[in-house]
């Protein structure tokens, strides 16, 4: 039985005893869409991954710890934790080494064969390849997170690497079923009965209907096998459905990244241009900050001058007001001396006057003298010619002496004069020594404003000098911030790329869900209710100008989502609803609104779309409450429908 394959297996070569040659291995590349481009971009994130590898590990045990079941049945292999660890972080490591030889194709059906050896079915092992995914995308992204289009690509060889393990393990699994197939014991007819019901779940599944399942009786072998087979195929329409929800939540994110995106880009770029017209205001006030360097540059220098002028006359004062002063003390000297002379002349005078006096008396001795010599007669005649003299002598002595008075006279006055002069003089020279003080006061006060004006303009070209400095180092932030601005639009261009981008892949994984009918689809209310509200932001961003829209893109109600489903499934579903009926009215006028926003704003009539964008906002929320309405009675009916 299957034990006898799963040792067989041991030793031979899966892929020849599969049939998986290397042109079968072509084509299951080439199914998914694998290629050289998708390889190399996984080799150029090897070193990121070994970085992340222990915890991408530790992060997918950890999700397994959640599972009893699963963690009893891999801990019931024998092995340890550890060496399970290092196991998967080969394998982890292996998915980025970009070789797809037959060697690896080889290890990936042992793989398969281990897990059917210990029991690990589909149901486990398809699972690990997304929460592989959960664990690796984020890191891509956050690698790239400035390329968004080639994180989104090596996300998508990523998933394309795991598909491939995921294919390889459910062919190892459905040959080993194959295998068991072929070696139980059952009746032909009964073998025959089960094979075709497990032949028509198989195309069914091949034609991408997923509805099916096949009726599972006894515990055999070939009981099991169809019990995993519908394991198989619940699982598979577990993912179709997860995958369809994931494409729509996709689209509805990107439709909102795109409205995000389009504020951005509006915004950037008018930062761009403000920073521009920045950096050429700058350049201005450059020019400008020059000038005014050199005018206090040259407003330091006449500065600079005045300070050494004022010096210079200071020191002049200083050196007037020192002559001043010993002049004044000359003149001080000349008054003393001038007062000891009128002291001499005061004696002189005295002297001159006792002179008079003794002239005056000898006069008159004399005059006696001469009496007496008359009266003497002859004897007397001798005595009498002297004392004539002696009058004629006192008379030229008193005359002489009137002279010298006279003149000592003339000098004491002109001492006087002398005296008044050199008081004068003291006086002018006090009066000059205290002006030359004040204007000496008045020079110290200039020669402090001088001194004033020259530090200060000292302190103006320093500031004129930093200010340069300092609108130079502005005007650099700014080009830098202008790079930086530059490529931030870039970016958002690329961004605005990738969510068109992504667009397209999510539009591609819906067509390629379609492909599969799992039963009892719903329509995504979700993603109805946050396309209209994503309109309302859309609009808001478009009134702002962070938006362009064209009336081309202003679908009719016919179009959209929700009016393709309305129009379709949704009255044949759910016709007998109430606000069923209700939505076709205002969700109709909300198209036409949006239509006349758009064009009422292209017109240049800006008011009108504001009042326009008014009745949008009201009437997308009664649109989405009559979606939550017909939502849960929705979900009732499909309640009692599977009560039925």
């Amino acid at each position: 039985m299957i034990e006898k394959f799963l040792h067989d297996a041991a030793d031979a070569n899966l892929c020849e005893r599969m049939g998986l040659d290397a042109a079968q291995q072509a084509r299951h590349k080439a199914f998914i869409g694998l290629t050289e481009a998708d390889l190399d971009l996984l080799v150029e994130l090897a070193p990121v991954i070994e970085r992340h590898a222990d915890a991408v590990v530790d992060g997918f045990y950890a999700n397994i710890h959640h599972y009893p079941e699963l963690e009893q049945l891999i801990s019931g292999v024998g092995s340890n934790w550890e060496r399970l660890k290092r196991t998967q972080r080969a394998y982890l490591l292996e998915l980025f080494k970009g070789d797809l030889g037959p060697e690896y194709f080889e290890r990936r059906l042992r793989v398969g064969v281990i897990h059917h050896k210990i029991g690990l079915t589909p149901r486990w092992y398809l699972g690990s390849y997304s929460v592989y995914m959960q664990l690796l995308a984020p890191i891509i992204f956050r690698h790239w997170r400035w390329q968004s289009g080639r994180a989104l690509q090596a996300v998508m060889a990523l998933d394309k690497m795991l598909s491939l393990d995921a294919q390889l393990a459910i062919d190892t699994y459905i040959h080993s079923l194959t295998t068991e197939l072929n070696v139980v014991s059952l009746s032909k007819e009964e073998l025959e009965q089960r094979l075709a019901a497990y032949n028509d779940l198989i195309d069914r599944v091949a034609q991408g209907d997923l509805t099916g399942r096949v009726a599972v009786t006894g515990n055999d072998d070939l009981a099991r096998l169809g019990g995993n087979l519908n394991k198989m195929t619940d699982r598979l329409a577990e993912m179709t459905s997860e995958v369809a929800e994931s494409s729509n939540a996709m689209l509805v994110s990107v439709e909102q990244v795109r409205a995000a995106i389009g504020a951005q880009s509006s915004g950037a770029t008018q930062q761009a241009a403000s920073v521009n017209e920045t950096t050429a205001t700058l350049e201005q006030i450059k020019a400008t900050s020059m000038q005014t360097l050199e005018k206090a540059t040259a407003l330091k220098e006449v500065a600079d001058r005045a300070r050494a002028e004022g010096d210079q006359g200071l020191a002049t004062v200083e050196a007037a007001v020192q002559a001043m002063r010993h002049t004044r003390g000359q003149v001080e000297a000349i008054a003393g001396h001038i007062g000891v002379l009128n002291e001499r002349l005061q004696q002189i005078g005295d002297i001159t006057t006792a002179v008079g006096e003794l002239a005056s008396q000898s006069k008159m001795l004399a005059l006696n003298a001469s009496i007496e010599a008359a009266k003497a007669g002859d004897a007397g005649r001798g005595f009498a010619v002297v004392a004539e003299e002696v009058r004629d002598m006192a008379e030229q002595s008193r005359q002489a002496t009137t002279q010298v008075q006279g003149i000592l006279a003339e000098i004491r006055n002109a001492a006087a004069r002398a005296v008044r002069a050199v008081e004068e003089g003291n006086e002018g020279a006090d009066r000059g020594a205290n002006l030359a003080d004040r204007a000496g006061e008045t020079l110290h006060g200039l020669n402090r404003v001088i001194h004033d004006t020259a530090l200060a303009s000292q302190q103006i070209v320093a500031a004129v000098r930093q200010e340069a400095a300092g609108i130079d180092q502005i005007r650099i932030a700014m080009g830098d911030i202008s790079q930086v601005t530059s490529q931030f639009v870039a970016a958002t261009h690329q961004t605005e790329a990738a969510t068109n981008q992504l667009t397209d892949y999510a539009a591609l994984l819906q067509n390629m869900v379609k492909l599969f009918h799992v039963g009892g689809a719903r329509f995504d209310f979700d993603r109805a209710r946050t396309l209209h509200r994503t309109w309302v932001v859309r609009l808001e961003a478009f009134l702002a100008g962070h938006e362009t829209l064209s009336e081309a893109e202003a679908i009719s109600h016919h179009h959209c989502q929700l009016g393709r489903w309305y129009d379709g499934e949704g009255l044949q579903r759910y016709g007998h609803i109430p606000e069923m009926l209700a939505l076709d009215t205002p969700h109709r006028e909300l198209h036409e609104l949006i239509h006349d926003v758009v064009r009422q704003q292209n017109s240049g009539h800006h008011p009108n779309a504001e009042q326009v964008m008014g009745r949008v906002r009201a009437l997308s929320a009664r649109i989405v409450e009559l979606l939550d309405s017909i939502e849960m009675k929705s979900r009732a009916v499909e309640t009692n429908r599977g009560r039925a």
